[in-house]
């Protein structure tokens, strides 16, 4: 739970940077008081609105039952916070504490990385977002594609292409029974005889199985694989040490996963779902926020990029849009909350950013349930978007 005292010393702790001028200006005009008896109590209020946020985010995540949510892991930056917290444990058997130091099996938030390297391609002409995906995958890929589908590379990145999701009980029964990578062939293999969802455009309707032709496409035009080019394109100049794509157990990654659709709580940390071009990254905390912080504000590495990505939306419900690999939500108010969701068995995780705060969030648990994620996930951003006096 909270400490309280640690909370007392947080409201009364004065940055010191900022005291000494008002000290020195005591010394030289004692005339001064009043202005700075003022400055004064800005730095407690200031210090006390801090301290009161990340008081309300850490009794956030403690409220939930560790019976019911083994581990969570909350990163939050911005101006009037800095809030990096864990509670619970990262393995129920050996009752290992979850730290947020830990590597995040991040699930879909992969399709960021990939969508990002999508339009990073457009830009160097190697690929055209309007043109139909025949012009780049080979016919024994198409001819598995059903309706004779050949959506555009946008339609892809925007859930519109009418190819359906591999996900279904089908898959979990037979096609994934070893519960090995997801590889495109399998992924492909997956979605024999089903139907188009819809006709290339005409709706929203995600499906994992994008990504994968993606990445096929990225990987003909780049002639290059794609582990290769999230690295050098984007890990290693965005100095993303603890970011990994398609590896099994790499460094940090100690957080056992509980539940999926058929076994409520199943250990999954062996299963290797956390691979793929849509849901391969496992990344710290620290990492997914530097990354949301390039990709989407003003003044971010890959602001240009992440601009795109936005800039073309297609509505998927009430206040939630679909963009090239980005989901934004919209609060009541207007303000747009930016970047992913992330669902692997066992293992539930959000990245955004808040322009209007200035604010990233990294949220994730090691159990699948989404009624609770997402109840978590809304009281974080109230309190994050009511920051500068905007309403939720």
């Amino acid at each position: 739970m909270v400490d309280a005292k640690k909370g007392l010393r947080t409201v009364m702790s004065f940055d010191m940077p900022l005291l000494y001028p008002i000290l020195h200006l005591l010394l030289k005009r004692p005339s001064f008081l009043p202005f700075a008896l003022a400055a004064l109590l800005c730095c407690v209020f200031a210090n006390h609105a801090i301290a009161g946020t990340e008081m309300r985010l850490q009794e956030i995540i403690d409220e939930i039952p560790i019976k019911k949510v083994p581990g969570i892991v909350l990163f939050v930056e911005g101006p009037n916070v800095s809030f990096q917290g864990a509670r619970g444990y990262a393995d129920r058997k050996t009752k290992t504490p979850i730290s947020v130091e830990h590597s995040l099996r991040a699930g879909s938030i992969c399709k960021t990385y990939v969508a990002a390297l999508s339009i990073m391609a457009a830009n160097e002409e190697l690929i055209d977002l309007d043109q139909s995906i025949d012009h780049y995958l080979s016919a024994e890929v198409l001819v598995k594609l059903p309706n004779g589908l050949r959506p555009t590379i946008r339609q892809l990145l925007n859930h519109t292409s009418g190819i359906p999701d591999y996900y279904d009980a089908r898959f979990y029964l037979y096609d994934w029974k070893e519960r090995g990578p997801l590889t495109t062939e399998l992924v492909l293999h997956a979605i024999r005889g089903k139907e188009a969802t819809n006709e290339p455009g005409a709706k929203f309707s995600y499906s994992n199985t994008n990504y994968h032709l993606i990445a096929l496409i990225l990987e003909s035009v780049y002639q290059t694989s794609l582990d290769t080019l999230l690295n050098t394109r984007i890990f290693t100049p965005l100095e993303l040490q603890a970011t990994f794509y398609n590896q099994q157990f790499p460094p940090g990654d100690l957080i056992h996963g509980y539940g999926s659709p058929i076994r409520t709580w199943v250990d999954t940390y062996e299963w290797e779902e956390n691979s793929g071009p849509d849901g391969g990254i496992i990344a710290a905390a620290a990492d997914l926020a530097v990354w949301m912080r390039a990709l989407f504000s003003e003044d971010g590495e890959y602001a240009h990029i992440g601009k795109v990505m936005t800039s073309d939306t297609v509505r998927e419900k009430e206040r939630k849009f679909q963009g090239l690999g980005a989901e934004i939500f919209q609060s009541r108010s207007g303000v747009n909350v930016v970047g992913h969701t992330g669902g692997a068995d066992g293992y539930l995780t959000a990245a955004f950013y808040i322009q209007a705060t200035d604010t990233v969030i990294v949220l994730h648990m090691n159990k699948s349930d989404e009624k609770i994620f997402g109840s978590v996930l809304s009281q974080i951003l109230k309190i994050t978007i009511s920051e500068k006096g905007l309403p939720p």
